[in-house]
């Protein structure tokens, strides 16, 4: 019970867990020293993007960093939309403000200015944070888009395909941030 107490409470912004890196077998052990990925220049996006992420890497596996970027906005339906009387998957990837999370990469440069590699759609589960992994695996963060505030559920690891990324994993966790750890692993508190 006490174990609890000490969890909501750190949760809750009165304090802060350790960090826990996950292993190959999928266990979740003390984490060590964190690695923390740079962080992305100044760019000048669009307004109505809050950027609740960003890391400087390179996702894309083409020897360039590009800023990886947690996104909301106001929800877009597909362009294809218009064009097919039935409802798209993602009608319901939104907020009760009609925002929705999507993940961005863009080729800083220089001057604010950047190069849109890749938007995603809006995503069914919302990130909250989010990281690059050494080798290029990016590592999120999900929450849900009923309390976006809330402590992420569960960490996914994701790889590019060259158009957007593949899900790799997905474990359920109780965070409110990744990084990654001294041996390149994803932890989380």
């Amino acid at each position: 019970m006490l174990f609890l107490l000490l969890l909501g409470s750190a949760l809750a912004g009165g304090g802060s867990l350790p960090w826990r890196s996950l292993n190959s077998a999928g266990d979740w052990t003390t984490g060590a020293a964190m690695q923390p990925a740079p962080p992305c220049p100044a760019l000048t996006l669009p307004p109505d993007w809050e950027v609740r992420a960003s890391v400087l890497a390179d996702v894309t596996g083409d020897g360039t960093p590009e800023c990886v970027l947690a996104v909301w906005r106001p929800w877009r339906d597909w362009h294809t939309a218009r064009w097919n009387p039935r409802p798209t998957p993602i009608q319901g990837n939104r907020d009760a403000r009609g925002r929705s999370s999507h993940v961005a990469v863009l080729r800083p440069l220089g001057g604010g200015r950047y190069r849109e590699v890749w938007v995603g759609s809006a995503l069914f589960q919302p990130v909250a944070t989010l990281t690059v992994l050494p080798g290029g695996t990016l590592a999120t963060l999900e929450t849900t888009y009923a309390a976006p505030g809330a402590p992420a559920h569960a960490l996914s690891l994701w790889h590019w395909t060259g158009f957007g990324f593949r899900l790799d994993r997905r474990v359920p966790t109780l965070a409110r941030e990744v990084q990654p750890d001294a041996q390149g692993r994803p932890a989380v508190r």
